[in-house]
């Protein structure tokens, strides 16, 4: 055994340890993960102390608070969700963002030239009186991760409830 751990060539391990092994896109995606939520996390702190003069409005907060847990669970989560958890967090994203969309919402921010206006946090569609709908693309992208961030939270939560189930089915038997 090195400094460095029990160091050996491929044919010296077992096929297990080499299926146990992230690989090239494992490794790819774990350092997007962590660039993601590093970058969600000092976005949120920089926001967040920008506006430390005044209180900001409430979908800014929201979003900036979504921003950071997201990016922490983002460098702190290392999955196990499973297929459930997936289809969970794939089923917040796509409802938060329809039901979010649907109602005409009356939001102080973003778009306020227009009449009727769509979205939640930030307002992502709009038109005016008999116009054409307007999509704002940076708010939809805003509205997409602050949905996705929430997807997120479910999925942690859907994996944790899969490790204490797991811990309880293993200890009865």
């Amino acid at each position: 055994m090195s400094a460095a751990g029990n160091v050996g060539s491929a044919a010296g391990r077992t096929v297990a340890a080499d299926a146990a092994a992230p690989g090239l896109w494992g490794s790819f995606g774990a350092a997007l993960r962590l660039i993601v939520g590093w970058l969600s996390v000092t976005v949120a702190v920089l926001d967040l102390a920008t506006e430390l003069d005044h209180v900001p409005e409430l979908p800014y907060l929201l979003f900036h608070a979504m921003l950071l847990v997201g990016g922490l669970l983002l460098i702190s989560h290392g999955g196990g969700a499973g297929p459930a958890g997936y289809l969970v967090a794939g089923a917040v994203l796509v409802g938060g963002m329809l039901v979010s969309a649907l109602p005409v919402t009356d939001t102080v921010c973003c778009m306020t030239a227009f009449a009727v206006r769509h979205g939640y946090p930030f307002t992502l569609m709009a038109r005016g009186a008999g116009g054409a709908w307007r999509v704002d693309s940076r708010h939809l992208l805003a509205d997409l991760l602050f949905w996705g961030y929430a997807g997120l939270i479910a999925l942690v939560l859907v994996a944790m409830t899969r490790r204490v189930t797991h811990h309880h089915r293993a200890g009865r038997g």
